[in-house]
């Protein structure tokens, strides 16, 4: 699953805090992540529409961008924690076989560990809604967070709102889209995941900023 998790603004905004918390600037991780879509604009409407440039257009989609969205799935409040290994980590993603409808019930948000000083991770709140659907070599995911930050310089917004549907592959725990009803892609972020047969599901999105890694860990339940 590839969405835009964190803007580059939270950089921004974590740089901001810094300089008003009196200059001890956090410390800055300067590994660098892969990327993923930005927002689609109306959610369904365009990754219906499958959209994109005249080249795009002269190959047509591994798939027929026409899988089914679910509907009536709960927000939930995410839990918030500063990354800091090797006690506070996300679980460790073992892949698996990904077929049918997840839902997500519960998520937890790994804020950089450079963040540590600026943001207070158990007074941030949030919502999120999350499903996806794999069926075959196709996916359809939607996700929708919407955090507030309580940082050093007061309460900041972050989030995203993404749609996406096309092809996807597995490798060992790593998972890859190739957003192909998507009609723009902007940056991209990096996917594993664990399913292990059970009813349960794990998605893990890493994405990078100033500050680190951040990691949005989505468990869900299989239908």
């Amino acid at each position: 699953m590839r969405a835009h998790l964190f803007s580059a603004s939270f950089g921004l905004v974590l740089m901001a805090c810094s300089a008003s918390s009196g200059g001890d600037a956090a410390p800055v991780d300067t590994e660098v992540a892969a990327t993923a879509p930005a927002p689609t604009p109306g959610g369904d409407t365009a990754m219906d529409g499958g959209g994109g440039s005249a080249d795009d257009a002269a190959t047509p989609p591994k798939n027929d961008c026409k899988l089914a969205s679910i509907q009536g799935i709960t927000d939930v409040a995410p839990t918030f924690v500063t990354y800091a290994s090797p006690s506070v980590v996300p679980t460790t993603m073992t892949g698996g076989t990904l077929q049918g409808q997840y839902t997500v019930d519960k998520a937890t948000v790994y804020l950089p560990s450079g963040t540590a000083g600026l943001v207070d991770a158990r007074n941030s709140t949030g919502s999120v809604n999350a499903w996806a659907l794999f069926s075959g070599t196709s996916y359809r995911i939607y996700l929708k967070a919407d955090f507030s930050l309580a940082t050093v310089a007061g309460p900041q917004a972050q989030g995203t709102d993404t749609a996406s549907q096309g092809a996807f592959t597995v490798t060992g725990a790593a998972l890859t889209l190739d957003h192909a009803c998507d009609s723009t892609i902007a940056q991209e972020a990096d996917y594993s995941f664990t399913d292990t047969a059970d009813g349960r599901a794990t998605i893990l999105i890493k994405t990078s900023t100033p500050y680190g890694d951040t990691y949005m860990q989505l468990d869900a339940a299989k239908n």
